[in-house]
This record gives C-alpha cells, structure tokens and sequence, in this order.
C-alpha cells in the first residue's frame, strides 16, 4: 500500500528562510541540528542560471557513468552502464516526448568529470562549517525516488532544475524507522518502502512525526546529520548535493565508515550482506 499521501497529511512544514548570514546559521542551525530551507540561496549560482540538457550536451568530453533505476534503497537493485552525454539524451528525449524513463544519475563526482563546473556553485556558508566535502550531482526524471534512508555527514541540498520534495524526520524517532542491518556506505537505510508499506510489519513507522520540503529551482536545504529523509523528484530534476563534515567529525565519522567500508569489500564485515549495486 502507498502511503504518501498519508504521511503527506500528518506532516508538518519546516522553517524557511529567504536568506541567512553565516553565524545565524552557524548558531541556530548547524550547531543545534535543525534542518532549515533557504529560499533562493542558490538562484544567483552559474549550474542554476545556466545548467539544462544542451548545457551538458555541449560540454566538450563525455564520461562513462552507471545509471540506477527505480528506489535504490528498498528495492533490489544494480547499476546500468552508460555515458554521461547518452543518458543525458535519452532524458532529454523522454522529457521533450512526455515518455516514461527510470533511469537516473545518483551521487555523480561531476566536478571530478568536469572540474571547470566548479565555479557554477557556491556552498561556503556550509563549507565555512567543515573539514572535508564530498560534492555530487543527481540528475533524472520526475517521479524518481530514493526511499528513506540517513546519512553520517550533515547535507547541504542545492535544488538547479524542476522541484523535488523531501519527507523527513529527526533521529529522536530512529526505532520508530526500522534500520536495515545490511551495509551502505556512509548512511543506514530503512526497512519501510512507503510506496509498499506493510502495517503489521512496521507498526511503529506512523508513530513518527514527520515533515515536509518541496524544494524549488535556486532553493538549498540544510539537513543535520543522520537526519532521516525521504525523496521523490516532482519533475525533470537537475540536484548538487553537499554531504560535510567537521574537523572532529572527519577523524572520527568518517575514518569510522571508510573502515568499515574497507573491510567489507574485503568481505570480513557483512559480507554480501548490503546495498552494494555492483555486485
């Protein structure tokens, strides 16, 4: 049973702001861990004025990706491969055409393909905060879903083309999301698909007070870490994706998940127990 619209019903807005200077967001949200939208932070940025599909098309090299489909966290899932300028055509094409296509493009190093794209974004009164960054693109179709799930480092979330909306929850309601045992790299998934949810299985699950984000082109949400989230593309969605950590928080969180990350490819920490897409 697909329960959206139900937790849709029983949610709350969070706060948002039309802008913020740097120690108001240092004080009232980093440090207390409170997630805020930021209207329009990013509207100004280059990849939001000047990133659509001939953008990329016209970019001088294409790179081999691999391409997810469907919801990678609940579901049973495995990479596809592709080039970046073939998917990027072929979502183009659907998109001009209003047909269906699930392929997606999750966690791209893009500034590692396309270093000169750099300069298009602006994530300082983030970065001012942290040690080490690790910058990504997400790129797909409307109706493209990553299923509940919480990440180690903090995330600053830059919305550049379509909508797309978040249902999130604090940690405070961790039981309530019944946590996977099986490994993911720097996050722990749920159990609970809530386009298939099973009542009698997670009876907790609607005990927790959930609430919601629709993100707008040049819009940045800030969500503290380990924060649960839910997100589902309302459009053709272009998405830049911050994912920090302190100082303190990269010689301990991240050292920690790099570890256990090492050890299972190994195969001596929940070996073929994971998420791992490749396999």
């Amino acid at each position: 049973m697909d329960i959206v619209n139900d937790i849709l019903a029983k949610s709350d807005s969070i706060e948002e702001l039309m802008s913020v200077d740097a120690e108001t967001f240092k004080k009232n949200y980093f440090r207390k861990k409170k997630p805020i939208l930021i209207k329009g932070l990013a509207k100004d940025w280059g990849a939001t004025r000047k990133w659509n599909f001939d953008f990329f098309l016209n970019l001088k090299d294409d790179q081999d990706i691999l391409l997810l489909s469907d919801n990678f966290i609940q579901d049973d899932n495995r990479y596809s491969k592709s080039t970046f300028k073939k998917f990027i055509q072929n979502l183009k094409d659907a998109t001009l055409n209003n047909e269906v296509t699930k392929d997606y493009l999750t966690t791209l190093d893009i500034f590692k393909y396309y270093p000169h794209l750099i300069g298009d974004i602006d994530f300082s009164l983030f970065e001012e905060l942290t040690q080490t960054n690790d910058i990504t693109a997400w790129i797909g179709p409307s109706g493209t879903i990553s299923g509940f799930h919480s990440d180690t480092p903090s995330n600053m979330y830059a919305q550049i083309k379509g909508k797309k909306m978040f249902i999130i929850c604090s940690t405070e309601f961790n039981e309530n999301m019944y946590p996977s045992d099986k490994h993911i790299f720097e996050a722990v998934a749920s159990q609970v698909d809530i386009n298939n949810f099973d009542s009698q299985k997670f009876p907790r699950f609607m005990d927790t007070d959930f609430k919601i984000v629709i993100l707008e082109p040049g819009d940045v949400l800030y969500l503290p870490k380990k924060w649960w989230h839910y997100v589902q593309s309302l459009d053709t969605s272009i998405s830049i994706s911050n994912f920090g950590y302190t100082k303190h928080e990269a010689y301990t969180l991240k050292v920690f998940e790099r570890i256990k990350h090492s050890l299972h490819k190994r195969g001596y920490y929940k070996a073929k127990n994971c998420f791992c897409c490749e396999q």
